[in-house]
Parts: C-alpha cells; structure tokens; sequence
C-alpha cells in the first residue's frame, strides 16, 4: 500500500519497466516466511493455490516513470505472512497463474494501484478480488476508508503509520519496513471474514459482488489512452472542438509516456495540453509562445503536437463527452442530492456511494438533454435502492 511516492500515472505490462538483481531481505518477527528465488515462488504459490484465499499487497516506487517499479509483494494466508522480494525473482509465471486462478480470492485494500503492480510484475490483472475498502462502504462503515482506520474500527487494533514514505527498492529492508509491510497484509483475512458477515446480514452481498465486476469493467475502460483526458482539470471551460482537441492531444501524452515510461507531467502537463487545445492556428511560432513548453519537447514532439492538433480541427469532431454547463440544471442537482442524502441514511450506506455528483450530473444530462438510457452507475442494485426515487424526481420537476 505505501510508496515512496504515488504520483498519477498509468500502467504498462512490458517487462522493461521492471528492473531486476540479486538483492537479500532481513528477517522479522512479524513475518512468517521469505520467498527470494524462483524456486521459492513455485512453492508458495502453490500453498496459497490450495489456501484457496489469500490477502496480498504490493509496495513499489513511481516518482520517476510511468510504470509502478515493484518493490515487495506481501501475502498473508492462515500459515502467517509471506514477503515476497520481486528484485531476486526472475519468473512470475507462478505468480500469474495464481492471480488469474478465478477459485483463489485475493483480498486486498484500495486495490487499483496494486492492480498496476501486478500488471507490470506478472502482465496480468488479479481475478476474484475483493476490496475490503469498498466492502467496508457496502456493509456501512464509511467510504474509502484506509486500512488502518478500518482494522482500527472492525478489529479494535491500532496499527503505527511508520514506513510510508519509505524507499522501498533499497537493500536490505530494516526491521521496520518489513514489519510495516507485513502488517499492511496481516488483517486483511479477518477483516474479510468480518465484512463478509456485515454484507451477508445486510442482504448486500451480491450488491457488492456486482459492484466487484461493475469495477473491473470500467477500470478496462480507464486504461484506454483516449480516456486520459477525464483526468485533466480545467477541461470543463474548454468548448466541444477544443475538448475534442485535448483530447487527442491527451491521447497522444500517454501513448508518448507509456512508450517512453515517463512520468505525463514530466513529457507534457496538463497546463500545456489546455493552452494546446485553445489554440487559434496551431503554428510553430504559437508554439514557441506556449508557456510550460520546455524547448526540449517543443524541438523533439512540437511537429507531433502541431499534427495531432491539426488532425482533430480538421476532423471536425464535436466531442460528445465535452463538459456541459449544469448552471441551468442547478436546481436539479439540489434535488438529487438531498434524495440520496435521505436514501444514503435509511440504508446506513455513503451517500458517495450512491451517486457522487458526477454521476448526478450525469442522470441529469441522458434525462433532461439525450433522452435516451440512464448512465450505467444508475442501473442493477442502485436501480433497486434510488435510481428510481431520482427519476421520479426529474420527471416531476420538469
């Protein structure tokens, strides 16, 4: 769970954004076990294959590149705490085969960086993952908790906040560190069987299995390089064929990125890519006014940029994901979400949960503006417990 820093940034599954070499790890009382050879991976997937349940987590370092560079694999099944050194390790093929194993349950805590981890370390993304962050949610205990505020909360154990801003690829690892890591993994099989009991006694339990494959859909969709632009502040001012411009422009930034494993903001910022996108008549002399542009992307990537400009003007493209103005939709927006602050009381459930205002402003747009099918947040167990109460609403109100 911790790095020495986690900047934004997206995932690569080649190899070479993995760097290997022989290194030792100093044992610790917390810690059960060592797996530092490829030998020693075979026979510990294998234990954890049979466990049929496991909780794992990852710790890695990406300030510098696009790619999460693996630093420790920690994994916890009823023989203890296994920490697993991916710098000694040359072949995760055991590793993979077990994180694709659908009959294995990987429990892990706010997983979506992890899922980077293992991408790169393995080229495949965990099955049958259950995050004990969102069960919490589910089962009532507030919305993205951390893991210590949840084993605090569900467990009465206090856990330390020591090692967060530890590096993590240097070697040997202090007693600290692997204690650290080992508890980051220690609770999560009894924080399991907790939430699973909260779920099943709430009726949520297929709620929150839906919402597991709900996830994983949308996490596929995330990846896409022309999805890179949802994550640019600032887009909503920009006018349809400017954000149809940036996003290409966006599109182009992490190809580039994922290609050279640079961090984004280290090829092109988001600042850049918004004066990019407004510009009147892309021209190398605009270019060269752009405040940001180091001369050095401006002399390696300026024609690039200026192509990848000129391609979408001429396409013509009126985004259909542009950001719309909502002003007239104010009251609208107040509506829904004094109905999903009752709802989200009645069922002891986050109102983020329910509907976070994104997804509100969504609604209101395929209702008020397309007419055509709710988003799909609003649809299975939300459709059952508010989506209906919220279109009542909007039918009512206008």
């Amino acid at each position: 769970m911790a790095s020495a820093t986690r900047p934004d940034g997206d995932v690569s599954s080649v190899a070479r954004c993995h760097v290997r070499h022989s290194v030792s790890l100093t044992a610790d009382p917390a810690v059960s076990s060592l797996v530092a050879t490829d030998a020693e991976l075979v026979s510990a997937c294998a234990r954890w294959s049979a466990a049929g349940i496991v909780g794992i987590d990852t710790e890695f370092f990406r300030e510098r590149t696009y790619c999460p560079r693996p630093a420790l694999v920690q994994v916890a099944d009823t023989d203890g705490v296994t920490l697993v050194d991916p710098l000694g390790i040359s072949e995760f093929a055991p590793l993979r085969v077990l994180l694709c194993d659908p009959a294995v349950r990987k429990l892990m805590h706010a997983h979506g960086e992890d899922l980077d981890v293992f991408e790169v370390l393995t080229g495949a993304v965990p099955v049958n993952v259950f995050d004990t962050q969102r069960a919490g949610a589910f089962a009532g205990h507030g919305f993205s908790l951390g893991y210590r505020s949840l084993v605090e909360a569900l467990l009465g154990v206090v856990l330390d906040k020591g090692e967060t801003r530890s590096d993590w690829l240097r070697r040997p690892l202090s007693p600290a560190q692997l204690r650290y890591a080992a508890l980051d993994v220690a609770y999560l099989p009894p924080l399991y069987e907790r939430l699973s009991r909260d779920l099943a006694t709430l009726g949520r339990t297929d709620w929150f299995a839906e919402e597991r494959e709900h996830q994983r859909r949308a996490r596929a969709l995330d990846k896409r390089p022309e999805a890179a632009y949802v994550r640019v502040k600032g887009r909503g001012a920009l006018s349809p064929p400017h954000h149809a411009t940036l996003r290409a422009l966006c599109a182009w930034r992490e190809t580039e990125a994922m290609a050279l494993d640079v961090p984004r903001r280290h090829l092109v910022t988001d600042e850049v890519l918004l004066t990019l996108a407004r510009l009147p008549v892309p021209s190398p002399a605009l270019l060269a006014e752009v405040k940001g542009l180091s001369p050095h992307v401006e002399a390696r990537y300026g024609q690039a940029l200026l192509a990848c400009i000129e391609t979408a003007r001429a396409e013509g493209t009126i985004d259909a994901d542009a950001p719309i103005d909502m002003r007239p939709y104010a009251k609208d927006i107040k509506r829904l979400k004094e109905i999903v602050r009752r709802t989200s009381e009645a069922h002891n459930m986050p109102a983020e949960l329910l509907a976070n205002r994104r997804a509100l402003e969504a609604l209101v747009v395929a209702v008020r503006r397309k007419g055509g099918d709710i988003p799909p947040e609003f649809r299975g167990w939300r459709h059952e417990v508010i989506t209906d109460a919220l279109l009542e609403s909007l039918h009512d109100g206008g």
